[in-house]
């Protein structure tokens, strides 16, 4: 969890990250969050929040409120359990093991175990190739065998101005009786993709 939330949030609790859009600037307080979330909400943004910028689309079924999600402990809890549902998930495809956490993470990223590994912004790293690099910084997490050298990346597809891809490419786990447990919402971005928290959205 300490890889991913330095790929999401940069240890930040009130990062907001906005779908198709971006923030001028990151809340510093939880009132800050608060209110500048439900002004996003009213307004039809789809948002994430928090450590693990758990998608907004996901509150109900991991039983989620949008004040608990600014909260370290729920918010990690919560985004704990979409991670562990897409390893799971990642599993019944490709058995246990380092490929399936590498898809896992994919998935939590994308809600696919594909898009993870697309290079993306500058310098151009994937999202998975990211917590490759965490965790190389953060050495006492030995669960993640992979390092960097491991990840296989492709280059990012043509996408529309929303940020859909201009082909949609079949998801691996699309059709083959994927988990009924809360999934990530498509295209769920992180709002600092290059690690460098610095009160700005990426």
């Amino acid at each position: 969890m300490a890889t991913l939330v330095e790929a999401e949030s940069s240890g930040n609790p009130y990062a907001i990250g906005v779908v198709g859009a971006q923030l001028v600037s990151q809340p510093e307080s939880k009132e800050q969050a608060l209110s500048v979330a439900k002004s996003l909400l009213e307004q039809g943004a789809n948002i994430s929040v928090g450590l693990g910028q758990v998608n907004i689309k996901n509150f109900t079924g991991l039983g989620l409120t949008l004040d608990q999600a600014f909260e370290p402990c729920p918010n990690l809890t919560a985004s704990s359990q979409v991670l562990g549902d897409c390893y799971a998930r990642a599993s019944e495809q490709m058995g246990a093991g380092q490929e399936a956490l590498k898809a896992a993470f994919s998935c939590y990223y994308s809600n696919n175990f594909s898009r993870g590994y697309e290079r993306e912004g500058k310098p151009g790293s994937s999202y998975v190739m990211k917590i490759a690099l965490n965790n190389e910084k953060l050495t006492s997490v030995p669960e993640i065998g992979f390092k960097p050298q491991d990840i296989k990346e492709v280059d990012a597809q043509p996408k529309t101005p929303d940020g859909k891809p201009t082909t949609p490419t079949k998801a691996l786990e699309d059709g083959n009786g994927a988990s009924q447990k809360p999934k990530p919402a498509d295209d769920s971005m992180s709002w600092d993709v290059l690690g460098d928290f610095s009160n700005q959205s990426k």
